[in-house]
């Protein structure tokens, strides 16, 4: 068995190692996220938007459940790999390669979401309100914007979380590190994810680090207040409606839920 590293962050952009590596719980977060359109939204949610789409774990689930999809991304190749997702399944949906800061679709949706703590690639508070205020433009009143958020409930720097999955005839085994080298400044840390992929007796490995920015509760509060537009309906901790932050003593993932004003 042969062994090669490489450390190009575009590697880690291969949509179909993404797929694999992330094959989650992605129907109960997509059975969460109805939750929220139905529970909070002021008019009958028809239109998704998945911001940061990725390879679109959550639009493929909620375009089988009759939604309208539409997906933004940075990355051609996922927008590409999720538009094969979706025909190959009889689906459609509109795709577009734009930044999550500054966007403007050709028809507005009744709901977004941004998941997988995309969110913490903006690393400076002018981007993140930016983001609020593109959203906000692309979402009709009385529609939701959910997303999630990591919150670190212990300050263990270097954490490591490590699972393997495996699909079509490839396994790969990931870890994931976070809390690397903080600074308490600028909230913003270093994350590290590598990937081990076995395919055709040939293991070779990925390594990708980016910084992300630690965003708390009351902070992001407050910024949505500075954004405009938007209205708090609640925030949850891992994917369940009936485990609030305020009561939740441990809370890893914090899901966010506005409103359009």
């Amino acid at each position: 068995m042969s062994t090669r590293v490489k450390s190009r962050e575009r590697e880690y952009t291969a949509p179909r190692l993404y797929e694999i590596a992330f094959d989650m719980n992605r129907k109960g977060e997509v059975d969460f996220l109805v939750h929220c359109f139905k529970r909070f939204a002021r008019r009958p949610v028809r239109r998704v938007l998945d911001i940061a789409c990725g390879t679109g774990p959550h639009l493929v689930r909620l375009a089988e459940r009759g939604y309208q999809a539409a997906g933004l991304d940075l990355s051609a190749r996922n927008i590409a790999y999720l538009g094969e997702r979706l025909a190959d399944k009889g689906l459609t949906g509109d795709l577009v390669v734009g930044d999550m800061t500054d966007f403007r679709l050709k028809r507005p949706v009744d709901a977004a979401i941004c998941m997988q703590d995309s969110q913490g690639h903006l690393l400076e508070t002018e981007a993140l309100l930016a983001h609020l205020r593109a959203v906000r433009r692309n979402v009709r009143r009385g529609g939701v914007f959910v997303f999630d958020r990591l919150v670190p409930n212990g300050w263990n720097p270097g954490a490591r979380w490590t699972w393997t999955r495996r699909r079509w005839g490839i396994t790969v085994r990931t870890s994931f590190q976070t809390l690397l080298d903080y600074d308490v400044a600028r909230q913003v840390c270093w994350e590290v994810m590598r990937f081990d992929i076995t395919e055709k007796g040939r293991t070779r490995s990925v390594v990708q680090k980016h910084p992300t920015r630690i965003v708390f509760p009351q902070e992001l509060r407050a910024l949505v207040e500075m954004a405009g537009g938007w209205e708090l309906c609640g925030w949850f901790s891992n994917f369940s409606l009936t485990r609030t932050l305020e009561k939740s003593a441990a809370a890893l993932v914090m899901i966010v839920v506005l409103r359009a004003r």
